[in-house]
C-alpha cells in the first residue's frame, strides 16, 4: 500500500480531535476559486472551495441523478457525501486501498434522497468489478497516488458501460522532460515527505493514455490559476496549528508544490474521457 504521511496525519488528529482532523473531516484536496483573487485564506472559505472543486470533477464527468458511480480513492468520502446530498437515485461506491479511510468514510456517511452508498477496499489499478458496470468514474486528486496511471485508465475503461465518463485531476508536469532530470527526483523526495508515495509521472500524454486504454479524451483543462489560493492557506494553516515535527513535515511539500505551481512547472489538469458506445 502506498504510504500517505499526510492521511497518517489527519487520521491521527482524527482521533485526537486535532484542527487538521476536523478541517480534512470530508474533503482531502485542493480548493477551486473561479475568481482566486476572492479567496478569503479562511477555513470556511477553504472548505467552500474543495467542495467547488468536486463540482467542477462532478461536471466533468456530467454525473447527473440516477447514475451508478464509482469514486476511486475516495479519502474520507467527501465527494460521495456531496453527490449524496445533491443528486438523488444514485448507486454510488467508494474505493479506497486504506481501510482507516474507509472506515471513516463509512461512519460518517449515510444514504439519502434515495440514494445507496457502499465502499470497497481494493486496488484502484485492479478493480473488483466487472466489465460494463458504471455510467460514472471519477478520481479526484488521487491518481498520482496509485502504481500506474496508464493501468487506472485501462480498468476505468473496462468497468465504464459504453457511452459512460471518466473524470480525473491530477498534477502534471508542463514539459515531458521535466520528470526524467535530477531536479526533479530531489524535489520528488522532498514532497513525498509531505504527501506520500508518488506514481511515475506519465510518459505518455494522457490522450495517448486514454486512447490506449480505449477512452476518447474530450476535455482537457489547466485550472492551475484557480487553485493558487490553497498554498498560502495550508502554509498558514500548517504554521499556525500543527505540532512542530508535523508542522515540519508538511511545510516543506507544501512549499515546493507551491513553487511548481506558481512557475508554471507544474499544472493542475482535469481531464474528461469518453468510453465509446
Amino acid at each position: 500500500m502506498a504510504e500517505l504521511p499526510y492521511f497518517d496525519l489527519l487520521i491521527h488528529e482524527r482521533q485526537d480531535g486535532g484542527a487538521a482532523g476536523a478541517l480534512w473531516e470530508n474533503q482531502v484536496h485542493w480548493g477551486y476559486w473561479e475568481n482566486p483573487r476572492t479567496a478569503e485564506g479562511t477555513q470556511v472559505d477553504y472548505v467552500a472551495a474543495m467542495e467547488q472543486m468536486n463540482r467542477e470533477l462532478l461536471k466533468a464527468a456530467k454525473v447527473g441523478d440516477g447514475q451508478k458511480l464509482l469514486d476511486a480513492g475516495c479519502g474520507f468520502g467527501g465527494t460521495i457525501q456531496q453527490i449524496n446530498a445533491e443528486h438523488s437515485g444514485m448507486d454510488l461506491t467508494g474505493l479506497n486501498i486504506d481501510a482507516r479511510q474507509l472506515a471513516a468514510a463509512e461512519a460518517q456517511t449515510e444514504g439519502a434522497n434515495g440514494n445507496t452508498i457502499g465502499w470497497v477496499e481494493a486496488d484502484a489499478c485492479r478493480l473488483p468489478f466487472e466489465d460494463n458496470t458504471f455510467d460514472r468514474v471519477l478520481a479526484v486528486e488521487c491518481i498520482f497516488h496509485f502504481p500506474s496511471r496508464e493501468k487506472f485508465l485501462s480498468e476505468a475503461a473496462r468497468v465504464l458501460k459504453p457511452g459512460g465518463y471518466l473524470a480525473v485531476s491530477d498534477f502534471v508536469p508542463t514539459m515531458s522532460f521535466f520528470g526524467k532530470t535530477p531536479f526533479w527526483m530531489v524535489i520528488r523526495t522532498r514532497i513525498a515527505k509531505s504527501y506520500g508515495t508518488l506514481g511515475n509521472l506519465p510518459l505518455r500524454s494522457y490522450r495517448s493514455m486514454g486512447r490506449r486504454a480505449g477512452l476518447q479524451l474530450e476535455e482537457n483543462r489547466n485550472i492551475r490559476k484557480n487553485t493558487m489560493p490553497t498554498y498560502p492557506f495550508l502554509l498558514k494553516f500548517f504554521r499556525e496549528e500543527l505540532p512542530p515535527d508535523s508542522r515540519k513535515t508538511m511545510v516543506v511539500g507544501t512549499r515546493w508544490m507551491k513553487w511548481l505551481s506558481k512557475l508554471g512547472f507544474a499544472q493542475y489538469r482535469v481531464y474528461t474521457f469518453r468510453k465509446p458506445d
